[in-house]
């Protein structure tokens, strides 16, 4: 299935100014400027003209190897050349792709340094992948992930679109770690009762304090601050041993 097929994005298949952009920057957490509401300024800003004469721009991140992931769709209003800073564009985000941010997955091919691409020619990809509504990541196995806590928020949250998260972890006890990345500090949780790890993590969701009296008076700065906060396993006990 190519990208053109999709119902949000039939309107475009046979309009000749709609380019794609794949975005790479190892100076920025795009995803997170994009979660602060600054991607767009971002996006706006570059060094060429890479818009060019397109009046639509769809845009994704980059991915594994020579994937992207859908960010969304913006409708180009102007451009200015900012002399030896390159060119400044006036853009408006389009309505009705929301569901599918974060979701799609496309592939991009060999050309990846090719990062504006024009719909009609070789921009019309592949789709690879498209997850259910809200789905955060895949379960990679027990000691290979660090979740965000928003990423956490949303598979616990939404647990139909995320059933092998909920049947591995509900199926577990162990020990954890909590890491507030901005301070450093740490917090070593363990969960051994009804529900396993899936439970346990479940109550950091309903409060950040996960009702644990000493995460809440002694390391209060744990949690506070939810976008600096990840969870990372430690070690897993099977609930059947």
């Amino acid at each position: 299935m190519k990208l053109s097929d999709l119902h949000q994005f039939e309107r475009f298949r046979n309009d000749h100014s709609v380019k794609v952009l794949r975005h790479k920057d190892s100076r920025w957490d795009l995803w997170k400027l994009r979660n602060k509401g600054r991607f767009g300024h971002y996006q706006n800003r570059q060094s060429w003209d890479v818009f060019g004469s397109a009046r639509y721009v769809i845009s994704f991140i980059a991915e594994r190897n020579s994937y992207a992931k859908f960010v969304g769709v913006w409708e180009v209003i102007s451009k200015h050349k900012k002399g030896s800073k390159g060119f400044r564009y006036k853009t408006k985000e389009l309505p009705g792709f929301k569901d599918l941010e974060g979701r799609l997955i496309v592939r991009w091919g060999e050309g990846t340094r090719s990062w504006a691409q024009w719909l009609h020619r070789q921009g019309n990809k592949d789709i690879v992948e498209l997850p259910p509504p809200n789905y955060a990541m895949d379960f990679r196995g027990y000691y290979n992930f660090a979740l965000s806590y928003e990423e956490l928020a949303k598979i616990i949250n939404n647990p139909d679109s995320h059933r092998e998260w909920l049947r591995m972890l509900s199926s577990v006890s162990g020990i954890y770690i909590l890491l507030d990345q901005r301070t450093g500090k740490q917090y070593v949780g363990s969960a051994y009762g009804a529900g396993g790890i899936w439970a346990r993590w479940k109550s950091y969701v309903k409060s950040p304090s996960g009702g644990n009296a000493l995460l809440k008076n002694c390391l209060k700065e744990i949690l506070i601050d939810t976008s600096s906060s990840s969870f990372r396993s430690l070690e897993f006990l099977s609930r059947a041993q």
